[in-house]
């Protein structure tokens, strides 16, 4: 099959959703859920049994920005919107990260076969994309080198791309009524990277503004040059890029109200073996000094001139092409620990801190949460959250439990969309405002819901397990159903 007809598929799953830190926060209360488990494979899901059908039981995406939002920037005069740059400049962090991500469930099996057990298995497909850029660009090209003259300045940005299949198999167990822990081993194949292994480009300028310019960079990719050449191979990166993941767990039940659990997901590496190309600066050629243009060549209106030195400049900073062998690079590795309190029977609150670390970055974020479950139909959260820098993230969960089918929205930020149009804004003045938003949505097949997480499986008080009087006299554990009637024949 052609390049095209090899990621069609894959492009489709995973461009067409609009998507940091790239943390999914509201989805950690929404336990009616098999994608639960994602969050924290300790979780055991009100379903006892789930199937995702390929593509639509889970797909969705991530946008974080923890640099600014627009609509802080802008201001409409007289019906034209106009972009403050200047305090656009001032407004941002030392590094500013943006970023997108996405994924696609190819399948999904989830299985509760006894009390103290439930099983998974999943294969999904992920691309997770960061892109570094730091003040110091932003400023030097609004504001020019007024701000660094007796300075220097690292101007460089940075990347990261990560897009990989990842095969898992996982499994809760409840050791206890009160403790239960989990784990899931992921199997990585390896789709396409790019990934930042240094870069810098200073910028100084001194007292008598000579610009001088140096940089260093360099950035090892793998199946990126096969598809600019359109001769991508799927099956070479599947079968030669390829990693471990592995994802642990575990929650603590407190008079039986309160829950107290934590997980770390994605401890693991991918190794890139396909078609390893690296791109390099050396920073003894990578130099540059601008004392300032030929002004007679200018006023001769001498295109050549400009020419010349636009040229000059441009082969001082190609990036060098050449082989590599293999390498490798972490995943992007998620932490939780969340407390959640039941209040009356099917409505709790719960607070989440979570956590991302990738390469030099750790970022974190603060999650309140209301939940309520109405009856085996409709299951909600309402969550508010604090990432990125931003403080309007509005969230909201919820699905619709028709087994065997089972539809279902839940995402960060999602509220702030409506909100936005009701206080008679436009979508777009929500997207302005918007430094994190998740979605994800699906379809599942569910059997067997569970009576409840804070009630333990076990009930033995006497109205659900009547004693007999008797030393040698034994009651049947009815984990939680009414005692069968006595037959009235014969009575």
């Amino acid at each position: 099959m052609s390049f095209r007809c090899h990621i069609g598929l894959i492009v489709c799953l995973l461009a067409a959703i609009p998507g940091y830190t790239q943390t999914e926060s509201t989805l950690y209360f929404m336990t009616s859920l098999p994608q639960v488990v994602e969050a924290n494979p300790a979780i055991m899901p009100r379903y006892k049994t789930s199937i995702g059908l390929p593509g639509i039981s889970s797909f969705g995406g991530v946008y974080a920005n923890n640099g600014f939002a627009l609509g802080d920037y802008i201001s409409n005069v007289d019906g034209v919107s106009k972009l403050d740059l200047s305090g656009w400049t001032k407004g941002l962090a030392e590094k500013n990260y943006v970023n997108l991500s996405a994924y696609a469930d190819v399948f999904r099996v989830g299985l509760r076969i006894n009390p103290k057990w439930y099983l998974t298995m999943s294969s999904t497909v992920k691309q997770y994309n960061s892109t570094m850029i730091p003040k110091g660009l932003a400023t030097l090209l609004v504001d020019g080198t007024a701000s660094i003259i007796d300075s220097y300045s690292n101007t460089s940005p940075q990347q990261e791309f990560l897009a990989y299949m990842q095969t898992s198999v996982g499994a809760a167990y409840k050791i206890n009524d009160h403790f239960t822990v989990g784990g899931r081993l992921k199997y990585i194949n390896g789709l396409a990277n790019v990934t930042t292994e240094n870069s810098s480009l200073i910028v100084q300028v001194d007292n008598n503004y000579q610009i001088t310019v140096t940089g260093d960079a360099l950035v090892k990719t793998s199946g990126i040059s096969e598809a600019r050449a359109d001769s991508y191979n799927l099956a070479n990166n599947l079968g030669n890029n390829f990693g471990w993941g592995l994802d642990i767990g575990a929650s603590y039940k407190f008079m039986d109200k309160l829950i107290i659990s934590a997980s770390i997901n994605d401890i693991g590496a991918i190794s890139w073996k396909n078609n390893t190309r690296q791109y390099a600066l050396d920073p003894t050629k990578a130099q540059y000094k601008f004392s300032g243009f030929d002004v007679n060549q200018l006023l001769d209106d001498n295109s050549d001139y400009l020419h010349q030195q636009l040229d000059s400049i441009s082969s001082k900073f190609e990036m060098v092409e050449g082989t590599t062998g293999s390498y490798t690079t972490s995943l992007p590795t998620k932490f939780y620990l969340a407390g959640t309190y039941e209040l009356m029977p099917n409505f709790s609150v719960g607070t989440l801190f979570f956590g991302e670390s990738f390469r030099d970055r750790f970022s974190t974020g603060l999650t309140a949460s209301v939940n309520k479950t109405f009856g085996r139909v409709v299951s909600t959260s309402l969550t508010y959250t604090v990432s990125n820098r931003a403080y309007n993230n509005i969230g909201l969960g919820v699905s619709f439990n028709l087994s065997p089918v089972q539809i279902y929205v839940v995402g960060d930020n999602l509220l702030m969309a409506p909100a936005s149009m009701i206080a008679g804004d436009s979508f777009s003045d929500y997207i302005n405002s918007s430094q994190l938003l998740t979605l994800r949505a699906g379809i599942n097949i569910v059997f067997g819901w569970d009576k409840g997480l804070f009630k333990g499986d076990d009930v033995n008080d006497d109205s659900h397990n009547p004693k007999q009087k008797g030393p040698k006299t034994k009651t049947k554990n009815t984990f939680g159903r009414s005692p069968q009637k006595k037959s009235k024949v014969g009575r």
